[in-house]
């Protein structure tokens, strides 16, 4: 499902991460490092939102290289350490946004994922005016949008 081969991330003169290899099947995985040894900056290769220095990573068998990678990144979800939401709209605003960039034809599953997550209750209050906890919940929801097969989470404990 995941592969990592060689993968090196420098910024100028700091080394992030160094010849990291890393083959994941389906399952679940917990990655535990100290601070500052480069998970965060793994996730970010992962989901596609930096490229390694050198090395390569791969998703269901596609490259980070390939035309088509984002087809297979649509299979998954993420949350980061400060999930993206948009403050001014509603938890349910939130995920239809979501559900329009991923291109879902229909609302369908909007109350079940708010359900889920712990949010049904939010009615028309804002996302800014969210404790901690419900803004990471309404992030889960978000990745959970797709109806993904992998799920990547940047400090779940959160």
């Amino acid at each position: 499902m995941l592969q990592i081969n060689h993968v090196t991330k420098k910024y100028q003169n700091f080394t992030a991460l160094k010849d990291i290899d890393l083959e994941l099947e389906y399952g679940i995985y917990g990655l535990l490092a100290p601070n500052g040894a480069g998970k965060t900056t793994l996730i970010r290769l992962i989901c596609g939102l930096q490229s390694p220095t050198s090395g390569e990573d791969s998703i269901y068998g596609k490259k980070y290289t390939s035309g088509d990678i984002l087809q297979m990144r649509r299979r998954m979800g993420a949350v980061a350490e400060n999930p993206s939401i948009y403050l001014d709209m509603t938890a349910e605003e939130n995920i239809r946004e979501q559900y329009a960039i991923l291109g879902r034809p229909t609302y369908e599953g909007i109350t079940e994922l708010l359900e889920l997550v712990g949010l049904s209750g939010t009615g028309r209050k804002k996302a800014k005016n969210f404790s901690l906890g419900m803004r990471q919940r309404l992030g889960i929801a978000i990745a959970l949008a797709g109806d993904p097969d992998f799920l990547v989470l940047d400090e779940p404990v959160n």
